[in-house]
């Protein structure tokens, strides 16, 4: 059976709607902070990762085309933990999704339209990467804001392949990863943002002057 006609076939599910799953089980001192952010969650996880604040105003710079993107992803970000230095074992995942997804509209904005230039494809389908080459291949410091991303992005591809073949059987069986194995990634993915989010806020901030 198609996936259309099973589609067809079954009962129509509404599930929670988002602020509804907040108040139910988010908690409160979570809540209540999210609130007095005043929908400046960006600007919030970006201080936090850099220990420092873009001068430059990052809805301004962003424009509606990336910035609310951004801040949606940032908010998720929060949702899983508010401070960078509380993440620990495998939130770790799931912030570092959408942390990806936050910045790279960063790189996409500066790229496309701060410099004028076309990300191009290495295959048919778009990809990440090919944004995160295509600085590396400018060189100097965007070279390593390149390199950053690219080491973050394949640091997180091992929280996505959890299958391995058991030497002893043949079967496929989990990818066993330790707590502490985790936080080592921890460690370095968040290290990357750094060095990489604090060599772009330079970067702007000298062309925005």
């Amino acid at each position: 059976m198609s996936f259309t006609a099973t589609r067809s076939k079954m009962t129509a599910f509404s599930g929670a709607p988002t602020a509804d799953y907040q108040l139910q089980y988010m908690a409160k001192e979570v809540r209540d902070i999210l609130n007095e952010l005043n929908n400046k969650f960006l600007e919030y996880l970006t201080k936090d990762l850099i220990d420092d604040s873009f001068s430059t105003e990052l809805k301004e710079w962003l424009t509606q085309s990336y910035y609310p993107s951004s801040n949606e992803h940032a908010k998720e970000c929060l949702e899983q933990c508010l401070k960078v230095n509380h993440i620990y074992g495998r939130k770790l995942k799931p912030w570092t999704d959408s942390a990806l997804k936050c910045y790279d509209n960063f790189l996409l904005k500066y790229i496309q339209v701060d410099r004028g230039e076309t990300i191009k494809k290495v295959s048919k389908d778009m990809k990440e990467r090919d944004v995160y080459n295509h600085l590396v291949q400018l060189g100097g410091t965007l070279q390593d804001v390149g390199q950053a991303f690219n080491n973050i992005y394949q640091t997180r591809n091992e929280f996505h392949h959890v299958q391995v073949v058991d030497d002893a059987s043949g079967n496929r069986i989990p990818k066993r990863m330790t707590n502490t194995a985790i936080n080592q990634k921890r460690d370095l993915i968040i290290g990357w943002f750094k060095e990489a989010l604090g060599n772009l806020k330079g970067i702007i901030e000298e062309e925005v002057k």
